[in-house]
């Protein structure tokens, strides 16, 4: 009696099939990378708002609204753009819902209508006032900004 011998081949179907496994495999892995820079944190963007009085522009420029106590920057120019250099900015800020008020912090003159606060506290979130007071010498003018503080 004879004896039937099978001989078996490696066939292309099996290589494929890895091939695919592996390119699903790194697609989904450039997916997941992708997804992840997307929604990772970023550091806090400086926020500005603008404002102005009847004989001043203000420009108010925050580090971060975030907890904490944020540099504020307060740029004063006349209605024509020119820097107010000859005065005195005072900001305090007031938590809205529970009437919290800090301390009014006097701004340091850094030059060219600029003045900053080092750190203003804001110590819990939600809405803010800022209510900045502008003494030029010729008058001195009240300011009100709204401001929104996130965890």
């Amino acid at each position: 009696m004879s004896a039937a011998v099978t001989t078996t081949r490696p066939t292309d179907h099996g290589l494929r099939s890895r091939r695919v496994l592996v390119a699903v495999g790194v697609a989904i892995a450039v997916v997941i990378a992708v997804a992840g820079w997307l929604v990772w944190p970023s550091p806090p963007a400086p926020v500005v708002l603008n404002s102005g009085t009847p004989h001043h522009l203000v420009t108010v420029t925050l580090d971060s609204v975030r907890l904490g106590a944020p540099a504020i920057e307060v740029t004063v120019t006349d209605r024509a753009g020119a820097p107010i250099d000859h005065g005195a900015v005072q900001i305090q800020a007031i938590q809205t819902l529970m009437g919290h008020a800090g301390q009014p912090i006097t701004a340091v003159p850094s030059g060219e209508g600029r003045f900053r606060a080092a750190a203003v506290p804001l110590m819990m979130t939600g809405p803010w006032e800022l209510r900045l007071s502008i003494d030029t010498h010729d008058c001195v003018e009240q300011l009100t900004l709204p401001l929104w503080v996130g965890g």
